[in-house]
Formats: structure tokens, C-alpha cells, sequence
């Protein structure tokens, strides 16, 4: 018994042909972040990144989401402008430019405002070197939760690797084309036009 087109059963369709490869203009370009960034994350544009969770940053597991959940970061960018991290950095590039006992006579110059009053009188040179509880304003509860990431003075909290890849995230960012290439073209022929 034959059975009409209609009653044969339907055949699968072929997949769809691949769609065309958009050129970013950026095939050819090495550079990466992967030791940085979670892999779902690599091929991100930076600007894409910054307000994204901590967690998008490779290492941040249970202890330094806890720490950074305390202090109130939230963010790639949060991260990059934690107060506490840029004064930190600030204490050890001055410590660098520091030359000892050579403090001028008439000198006003001070960080009263970011150190704890016992280290208001010290260089920076001990500065750096003191607990990161010894700046203003950051708790002794926030320097234990530090010391759990092993940041337990000044200088290692300037030195902290989140702080700085987020810092990096953000810097980069500003530097960064967000246009592929056909949209680069259209921006360069519109340009003409003006």
C-alpha cells in the first residue's frame, strides 16, 4: 500500500549554514587577561568587565568574597577604587621617594588624616610596614578579614593582586575600542561627511 507525500513522515531539516563570522578587526591580536579572568569571561571587552560581580576576576573564592562583601565591594570597578587600596598605594610610592632624616625643618607636610594617631608622626617607611588597621577609618574586624587573604600590612594591601587587576580592568577600559571593524568603517564614512 503506497501512502501519499502527505502521510510520509516528516524528514529532519538540514542545520542552518553557519552565519557569516562578523570581522572585529581584532583576529590578529594576542594579547589577553586569561590568568586574570574567569574563562566565560576572556573575550570581553574591558568597558564590559568593570561592573561586573568580583567573582568575574579568577581567585576570588569563598574567603575574598566574604572579606569584599564586608567592606562593601561589590564590583570589578569597586574593587579598582577601593579607598583603603589607592591611600595604600599612595603610603608606598611615597616610601619609594622617601630619603631617611631628611625631613626639612619647616616641613608641614602629613597623612594625619589617612594613618591612626600613633603613626602620624612615623616615615613612610614605617608606615607601609604597619598593619593595614593603622589607617584611618578601617576597622580592626576589616584587618582580620584581610589577614584571612594574607594582606596584613600597608604595603601588601598596595599590593593586594585583586585590587590591582581590577585597577588594570578599569585603566584598560578607557582604552579600549568598543567598535568592530564594519562599525569602525560606517563612524570613518559618517566623519567625512561632516
Amino acid at each position: 500500500m503506497s501512502t501519499s507525500a502527505e502521510e510520509k513522515e516528516p524528514q529532519a531539516s538540514s542545520p542552518p549554514p553557519p552565519a557569516k563570522k562578523v570581522k572585529t578587526g581584532w583576529e590578529n591580536h594576542t594579547l589577553n587577561m586569561n590568568d586574570a579572568i574567569m574563562k566565560a569571561d576572556e573575550t570581553r571587552h574591558f568597558g564590559n568587565l568593570k561592573d561586573d560581580p568580583v567573582q568575574t576576576l579568577q581567585g576570588i573564592g569563598p574567603v575574598a568574597e566574604k572579606v569584599l562583601e564586608h567592606l562593601k565591594v561589590k564590583t570589578i570597578s569597586d574593587l579598582a577604587s577601593y579607598k583603603y587600596f589607592l591611600l595604600a598605594r599612595a603610603l608606598v610610592n611615597a616610601a619609594e621617594t622617601e630619603e631617611d632624616g631628611k625631613r626639612g625643618k619647616d616641613s608641614v607636610m602629613n597623612v594625619d588624616k589617612a594613618v591612626d594617631k600613633e603613626y602620624e608622626s612615623k616615615s613612610f617607611k614605617e608606615i607601609i610596614e604597619a598593619p593595614v588597621s593603622a589607617i584611618e577609618g578601617l576597622s580592626k574586624g576589616a584587618s582580620d578579614l584581610f589577614e584571612e587573604l594574607k594582606v596584613k600590612s600597608i604595603k601588601d594591601l598596595a599590593a593586594f593582586k585583586y585590587c590591582l587587576r581590577a585597577e588594570t580592568i578599569c585603566v584598560l577600559a578607557d582604552y579600549e575600542q568598543s567598535m568592530n571593524e564594519s562599525e569602525r568603517k560606517k563612524q570613518r564614512a559618517l566623519n567625512k561627511l561632516k
